[in-house]
């Protein structure tokens, strides 16, 4: 783990802390489901004293700052924060440990009292629906050919909707059917039945919404659970060309039969 200095988020535990208590708090999720999933991660974070330090330093750094700081895990940080700055400072720097007590105490004043400004969620004007839905199999018309792709995820919150699209490596000069689609092939890990798709384009609501004029639902399919191997942020109908035709690495990545994947056709 990286130490970049001696305040609570200087760290990778630190800076992942905050984030996932943060950023899950501006897409809206529950002070509860978060500090449930933060809780649950503590074995994982606490491996020795100083990293149980670090862990719920920044754990009630981070939920005083967005004004939602428990007092159970107050009381834990400040039993900690009373025991001092854990030695180990010391062989990061000669100077951190006095340093580290300095923010500590620090932290331990701003957690007696309430957060006078608190990170607030921004509440979205209008409420967007996504272009498309898990399971939706599109024609993507480039410029002389068309390839068939089909939507693998949805991450979708009150602040974005973004879009995994799994790219088989079909091209042909007409439209696609749900028959294309199905005897097309795809670079795919896979381990008796689970399947890692290695290969995706990554879109946010806004710049999938200016190639809708490329794309066409040609059908639906439930898939097999699968993970997504590769995530590759895409912008433009270049970036899915790409990805289409890109060679599979030998020896590591192979390719299956796109049908592998689909559990049922929802509709074609």
């Amino acid at each position: 783990m990286a130490i970049d200095g001696v305040k609570i988020i200087d760290s990778d535990d630190g800076h992942d802390i905050y984030n996932l208590i943060v950023e899950r708090y501006r897409d809206g999720i529950s002070i509860d489901t978060i500090v449930s999933e933060i809780l649950a991660e503590e074995q994982n974070f606490c491996t020795d004293e100083f990293y149980t330090e670090i862990y719920w330093t920044a754990v009630a750094y981070s939920l005083w700052k967005i004004g939602h700081l428990p007092q159970d895990i107050k009381e834990k940080a400040l039993d900690i924060i009373a025991k001092g700055a854990h030695e180990f400072w010391l062989e990061i720097d000669s100077k951190a440990l006095k340093q580290r007590q300095k923010v500590l105490d620090t932290l331990a004043v701003q957690l007696q009292s309430e957060n006078p400004k608190p990170l607030k969620v921004r509440k979205s004007k209008t409420k967007r629906e996504p272009h498309f839905k898990v399971g939706d199999v599109l024609a993507v018309k480039f410029e002389n050919e068309y390839g068939a792709i089909f939507v693998s995820d949805v991450d979708q919150s009150p602040r974005k909707i973004e879009y995994h699209l799994a790219c088989t490596r079909l091209l042909q000069a007409h439209k696609p059917s749900m028959d294309d689609f199905l005897n097309s092939q795809i670079s795919c890990r896979k381990d008796n039945t689970n399947f890692g798709i290695d290969t995706d384009c990554w879109f946010n609501h806004k710049d999938l919404g200016l190639l809708l004029d490329h794309l066409e639902i040609i059908g639906a399919v439930e898939l097999y659970p699968c993970k997504l191997w590769k995530l590759a942020p895409a912008g433009t109908l270049d970036d899915i060309y790409t990805e289409i035709t890109d060679e599979p690495r030998r020896g590591r990545i192979r390719l299956i039969d796109t049908n592998e994947l689909v559990k049922d056709i929802v509709h074609q």
